[in-house]
């Protein structure tokens, strides 16, 4: 996907997530977090290899659900244990990465490679949460 749209998709399906995660917690429940996008960026990087069909080559719908799987796998190892945690952030972060990944798995590798993209994508990703910090400290 390249830095720039790699980023900016990691901090778009981070906030899918935790505005998922908003809307099925009850209304007390406050809580925003980093380990959101950490679990997007593994249902992107899944998601893309799944969607790009460069595991399953003709060998077998197993062999091609098999980044979904491990990425899913993933997650219920690393992001499921302590009291603390917010295991729902992780799975709607973890699906929110799967649903831009999935989209992102069809954009043409040489598109991708264009530099003004990426550097726009990653300028994006860079001035976002800048903006998100003024508007919440305002």
């Amino acid at each position: 996907l390249g830095s720039g749209v790699g980023w900016l998709l990691v901090l778009l399906a981070g906030a899918l997530g935790n505005g998922a995660n908003a809307l099925i917690q009850a209304d007390a429940f406050r809580s925003i977090g980093a380990s959101t996008a950490t679990f997007a960026a593994l249902g992107l990087f899944a998601a893309v290899a799944w969607a790009r069909g460069e595991i399953r080559r003709g060998r077998g719908w197993r062999r091609g659900v098999a980044p979904l799987f491990a990425g899913f796998a993933l997650v219920v190892w690393t992001g499921t244990g302590g009291e603390n945690t917010d295991v729902a952030a992780h799975f709607t972060g973890f699906g929110a990465g799967v649903l831009l990944g999935a989209l992102a798995g069809q954009a043409p590798r040489d598109a991708l490679a264009r530099p003004v993209l990426q550097l726009a994508a990653g300028a994006v990703a860079l001035l976002l949460p800048a903006l998100a910090w003024r508007i919440a400290l305002t």
